[in-house]
């Protein structure tokens, strides 16, 4: 149960980074508590499983606009747009079903923090390819004066990579693991 409060929280973190609340600065710290459940989890169904719950609450609290424009313009009513709204957000809750799963096998090895950022960079990357590439978690960047310096460079893959390591790292020392592991954040001031 603890898992899934902390798959919730980290879905209302990454709510909370993007516009309506836009509070940027929680980026770097909005995936820790997906992390922590995920790494406290020994089966890859139940990983699964976070990560949906996690991606589907967080795509339908980002995209509550859809119900509207569904029900208003597309004709279609109230009910059967918020019956769409949460088909959508399931769909789109499976980017982080797969996640949840990959990231536990790689929240055990020591070089953790650049691996599940490099994780969720490439998860991230399918979200255009399937047709919806809204809301990367690099673009909260958009509203940090140092991550902006880093957007012509980096792209804003770049910056989803670097907020990811955060995550991990924090995730990591929460989770009291060695702090050998925590050494790959001294690469941060170098980008």
């Amino acid at each position: 149960m603890l898992n899934i409060l902390l798959a919730a929280f980290s879905a209302l973190l990454l709510v909370l980074t993007f516009p309506r609340f836009a509070l940027t600065w929680l980026a770097p710290v909005a995936v820790t508590p997906l992390l922590v459940a995920i790494a406290r989890e020994t089966r890859s169904w139940r990983r699964f499983l976070l990560g949906w719950v996690a991606g589907t609450l967080f795509w339908f609290g980002v995209c509550y606009w859809i119900q509207y424009t569904l029900a208003f313009y597309g004709g279609v009513g109230n009910a059967l747009g918020w019956l769409l709204l949460l088909l959508f957000a399931l769909v789109k809750g499976l980017h982080l079903a797969v996640f949840g799963v990959l990231a536990g096998m790689l929240l055990r090895r020591w070089w953790a923090v650049p691996a599940v950022a490099a994780l969720w960079v490439a998860v991230e990357s399918t979200h255009g390819a399937l047709g919806f590439a809204w809301l990367a978690l690099g673009n909260a960047g958009i509203g940090m004066a140092v991550p902006l310096r880093l957007a012509p460079i980096t792209g804003v893959w770049g910056l989803s990579f670097i907020f990811m390591m955060m995550a991990t790292a924090l995730a990591l020392a929460i989770l009291r693991r060695a702090r050998l592991e925590l050494l790959w954040l001294l690469v941060l001031p170098f980008l």
